[in-house]
């Protein structure tokens, strides 16, 4: 009996000394970033080539003045709420493509192919993804014909199309196979039928790094946070951008945003200015290619 008090005893003592490490390991293990928590960073750089050179966001105007690729126009957008880079394109001089995970690709687009490729003007992204799958497409997606993955009725509202006559935004619910050559489910639309349609009550949410795309007739808008944003902040940003530039848009969605987040665009003399990580395989991304003249 005297024997086994002293051990119960001896038991006790060691976890009084044990506990407060145990309280500490748990603390470091709980202030330790998850993949899960929502991105606090994105970077931004200049390629030329597979050379990188980072930006600051003390040098992104200076890059944003320079000229672009025939076909688009770059600006900084601010909102309370955040910083935005607004990329403008015209579809005369370029044309839009979706790329993603296929039967003959089935490990996806990494974006910085895209870049190295000249003929890439813009690349954006990208798709809703599995959490437990990164290359496994949540909702539709159709690349040139092939259907990848079927739409999800109850799922993210809004498919994004491309094909010989432009871009084009249509609800879920009125999307039929044909429509588009290529096509990706994405939302929820921030701007539909030319109105805000996110709530405020989206402030109380927290923000991520976010990638939209906008129909504005003949014209394209892409954009991607430089900072974590709200959707109806972005939305808000948007609206008050377009209106400055005179554009009349009917619809802007959202694209898979935080880590998944990108936007690449090809300046005038070669180099692309990047914002995300272009080196992580993507399952969907959309890209605008350079025209040949003639």
């Amino acid at each position: 009996m005297h024997v086994r008090n002293r051990h119960l005893h001896r038991g006790i003592r060691l976890l009084i000394l044990l506990l407060p490490i145990v309280l500490v390991a748990c603390g470091d293990v709980g202030s330790t970033p998850t993949p899960t928590d929502p991105a606090t960073e994105l970077s931004a750089a200049i390629y030329r080539g597979s050379v990188a050179t980072s930006l600051t966001a003390a040098e992104m105007p200076d890059v944003l003045s320079r000229p672009l690729r025939p076909g688009l126009v770059a600006q900084l957008v601010d909102d309370p709420d955040g910083q935005m880079v607004v990329v403008s394109a015209s579809f005369g001089l370029l044309r839009p493509r979706i790329l993603g995970t296929t039967a003959r690709r089935p490990d996806g687009v990494v974006p910085e192919e895209l870049v190295l490729d000249d003929a890439t003007a813009l690349v954006i992204g990208s798709g809703f993804v599995s959490e437990l799958m990164a290359l496994t497409p949540l909702g539709l997606l159709q690349v040139e014909g092939e259907v990848v993955s079927r739409i999800q009725r109850h799922g993210y509202t809004r498919v994004l199309g491309v094909s010989e006559r432009g871009m084009g935004i249509v609800d879920h619910l009125q999307y039929e196979r044909g429509l588009f050559e290529s096509a990706l489910q994405v939302g929820p639309g921030v701007i539909e039928q030319g109105q805000l349609d996110i709530s405020v009550k989206d402030l109380e949410r927290p923000p991520y790094f976010r990638a939209v795309v906008g129909t504005c007739g003949d014209t394209a808008l892409f954009a991607a946070s430089l900072t974590p944003m709200h959707l109806h902040g972005v939305g808000r940003a948007i609206q008050r951008h377009t209106t400055q530039m005179q554009l009349e848009c009917d619809e802007l969605v959202n694209l898979a945003g935080d880590r998944e987040a990108l936007l690449g665009v090809r300046l005038a003399d070669g180099p692309m200015l990047v914002i995300g990580n272009p080196r992580t395989s993507r399952a969907a991304v959309i890209t605008l290619e350079s025209v040949p003249a003639g």
